[in-house]
């Protein structure tokens, strides 16, 4: 796992990439910038040191099909 993961999401958690440098991570999350609904309106992805992130198998979401393997923000953002 790279130093820097980039994680969004609206209402589940949504792995975008990881990188070695922040400024690599910096443009993974501004080129995957979400639309949310509820006039929530443009956000960008936030990106997490990978001590702060947790790999887990996913259970019951939406957007993964269950027993695939997907990353988790467990810390706060730094970016």
């Amino acid at each position: 796992m790279k130093k820097y993961q980039v994680i969004g999401g609206q209402y589940e958690s949504v792995w975008y990439g990881e990188s070695d440098s922040l400024r690599g991570a910096k443009c993974i999350a501004t080129k995957n910038e979400e639309y949310w609904d509820n006039w929530q309106g443009w956000h960008k992805p936030h990106i997490y040191l990978s001590s702060d992130v947790e790999e887990i198998e996913s259970r019951g979401r939406i957007l993964t099909p269950d027993g695939a393997k997907i990353r988790i923000p467990v810390g706060n953002p730094i970016a």
